[in-house]
């Protein structure tokens, strides 16, 4: 029966070297401990259950501890670091259309906030990000443009 579990063992790791999910390794594992069970347990019946016992005990876990981890995982996109940057108007922003902007050397389609016309050259700050547009309000000629 030993033999028998190491194939199991073996086939089970060949399909999860197959498969991107993690899924299939956990019944690898559980083929390998039955491969040590055996010597103790004679009955094929008990050993099949320990193993699907064992197999989904240890995939259950580790799928709960992965999708723990992935919902406490925040992806870094510095969007947010946009919020509050200057930049400066490249196409002109009319009211209700959406125009160019530069903000740290990169250049977003943006929309006013008010829908006012916002002149090319103006100054804007970055007050917040809707899909791939920023959304920005006209700030006076007086501010310096530090954060482009």
């Amino acid at each position: 029966m030993k033999l028998i579990w190491l194939i199991v063992a073996i086939l089970f790791g060949i399909a999860e070297m197959l498969t991107p999910s993690l899924t299939l390794i956990w019944f690898s594992v559980g083929a390998v401990i039955l491969i040590f069970l055996s010597t103790f347990i004679k009955s094929i019946f008990l050993q099949v259950l320990i193993f699907a016992v064992i197999s989904i005990a240890m995939l259950v876990v580790a799928t709960k501890k992965i999708v723990k981890k992935d919902k406490t995982y925040k992806s870094n996109t510095n969007l947010q670091a946009m919020i509050s940057k200057k930049g400066v108007v490249t196409e002109e922003i009319s009211p209700n259309q959406t125009g160019l902007v530069v903000v740290e050397h990169e250049t977003w389609t943006a929309i006013s906030i008010d829908d006012e016309k916002i002149d090319k050259g103006s100054t804007v700050e970055v007050l917040k990000i809707e899909g791939v547009k920023l959304v920005v309000k006209k700030v006076n000629s007086a501010t310096s443009v530090t954060n482009q």
